[in-house]
């Protein structure tokens, strides 16, 4: 079973988290003004006063805001600061990684997921195995795929980040309906017993390590399982419910009731001599439903635990008893043979799933995007899909020199100057994928990771970006220390016309986790309404 490198990044969240570096520069810098020797003189008009005020109450006084507003028709530059300096990307990246999987493969393209038998039934027996071989598809028949969607929750944080903030929800549809579709194949195919192995074909590319942590080609309810916790009475024990339900995994509870205000302490870790066996610790308030998740590690022997049972579920039986998934009993590479092809999946378009990333601002999906990148290149190595993210961004004129991609989610130092972020997006707007791009966006106070920001606003609905954060937690005092957070986007100020906007705030301090990140969140979001209602037509 592969090791997932452990990160005590609580902030993950929408966001890529990471290691402050020197890479962005620590003079404080607030409002307005850009009096730093090394930095250019602010350009454009006067920010205005709501902008202001947000800037420099007291978790900004040491902090950085660098933001740049243009015309995109005229390129007139609205408002300018600290423009043509490095920032974090964090999650923005994924506008790159996004764009580039939108241009070189097509908002339209499917993977087809397909199930193999190594040698022909007989009889309604398999003397053999069943391969299902992973494609890289981000559902695989979950989140309403089966109806060319991939939906992701609107009514609270998807659950992809539930073991980061509270408020999590389950993710929509039903996570095991590819399976139970790919078993119902098989099952049409005559096959009512198999009497080799089930098996889970996961080498399409090597799996990613990142920080978010792995990235295989095969998923099954985003390789989590989730952690439900329905509370009692204050100081009685909770129930849990594991999500799906499976035969690999059993639950040690140890979750108590706490008062109804109180917040969510759930955790789960496996048992170290026990890796199937979840200890579910903390507290949960009363009165409230509370989510966590276990992060899979062993994404293959985890697929084919649901899909045994998926084809049980359908009346087949399967002779082994394995829990683990057997790599060395795979056939060769190449060497599936059409006419034992005994089922097959089809994703949503790749637009669906890049519009869900983009909104909820998915790490995993965004990297899995690389993987996908990489596999049109010729390579099974992820990082080999890096090059095409930074050749379309030349080709669309953002200097080498002004852009750092690290990987698909933003990990740092993944870095660009404002200017290049929007010269990025003016190319976007150009090309044929664009109205794809744009709906796929955050929108203030409405969609995704900017739906609870502005929604009282006049603004609201008028500011479309893509939030990022990076982030960490000081040791011994808990607080928040924001490396950066960024929006980036297009601002709707009526009569048709769309100005492009970056705004971000680096090194702020905030006295702790969550409540910092949704501050922080919330302030760059009104700074970018109030850019957008002083050039309201």
């Amino acid at each position: 079973m592969p090791v997932r490198r452990r990160r005590t990044h609580a902030a993950r969240t929408f966001l890529a988290v990471g290691v402050v570096s020197g890479l962005l520069l620590t003079a404080a810098c607030s409002g307005d003004s850009s009096d730093d020797s090394d930095s250019k003189p602010a350009q454009g008009q006067q920010i205005p006063a709501d902008a202001t005020a947000i800037m420099e109450t007291d978790p900004y006084t040491a902090a950085r805001w660098s933001y740049l507003v243009v015309d995109p028709e005229t390129d007139e530059v609205i408002y300018s600061n600290q423009a043509d300096t490095f920032m974090f990307l964090a999650s923005q990246t994924k506008h790159f990684t996004v764009g580039t999987v939108f241009n070189d493969l097509g908002v339209d393209q499917t993977v087809t997921t397909p199930v193999y038998a190594t040698a022909a039934p007989a009889n309604g027996t398999l003397t053999g195995d069943l391969v299902l071989v992973g494609s890289g598809d981000l559902a695989l028949g979950g989140r309403n795929a089966d109806q060319g969607k991939f939906d992701f929750a609107t009514d609270g944080i998807d659950h992809v980040y539930a073991d980061a903030l509270p408020g999590a929800v389950l993710a929509p549809g039903n996570p095991l309906a590819g399976l139970d579709s790919m078993a119902e194949q098989v099952a049409a195919a005559g096959v009512t017993r198999i009497d080799g192995d089930v098996l889970v074909d996961p080498r399409l590319w090597e799996t990613y390590d990142t920080v978010e942590g792995l990235v295989p080609s095969i998923f099954v309810n985003d390789n989590l399982v989730d952690i439900q916790a329905q509370p009692g009475e204050p100081g009685q024990p909770a129930t849990i419910q594991m999500l799906p339900g499976n035969g690999l995994f059993t639950i040690d509870n140890q979750v108590t009731t706490g008062a109804a205000d109180s917040d969510s302490t759930l955790k789960v870790a496996a048992d170290e001599a026990n890796p199937t066996l979840l200890h579910v610790t903390g507290s949960v308030p009363a009165g409230k439903t509370s989510l966590t998740v276990y992060r899979i590690e062993d994404a293959s022997s985890w697929a084919r635990q649901l899909f045994v049972e998926a084809l049980q579920r359908k009346g087949i039986t399967v002779s082994s008893t394995s829990k683990s998934n057997n790599d060395a009993a795979l056939p060769v590479q190449g060497s599936y043979q059409e006419n034992l092809r005994l089922a097959a999946l089809e994703s949503a378009p790749l637009g669906e799933s890049g519009g869900m990333i983009l909104a909820t601002s998915y790490n995993t999906g965004a990297n899995t995007f690389v993987c996908l990148l990489a596999v049109k290149a010729g390579s099974d190595q992820c990082e080999d899909g890096l090059p095409a993210v930074r050749d379309l961004a030349t080709e669309a004129g953002v200097p080498a020199s002004d852009f750092v991609i690290m990987d698909g989610q933003g990990g740092d130092p993944s870095s660009a100057t404002p200017t290049a972020v929007a010269t990025w997006l003016k190319w976007v707007s150009d090309q044929p994928w664009a109205e794809t791009f744009w709906s796929g966006q955050p929108i203030l106070g409405e969609r995704g990771s900017l739906s609870g920001v502005g929604v009282d606003s006049p603004a609201k609905g008028k500011v479309i970006g893509k939030t990022s954060t990076s982030a960490d937690v000081e040791p011994g005092t808990e607080r928040l220390v924001i490396t950066t957070q960024g929006l980036s986007g297009y601002l709707d100020v009526g009569d048709g016309k769309r100005l492009l906007f970056v705004t971000a705030v680096s090194n702020a301090v905030f006295p702790d986790l969550p409540r910092g990140v949704f501050q922080v969140g919330d302030d760059v979001g009104m700074v970018a309404a109030a850019f957008q209602q002083a050039q309201q037509k």
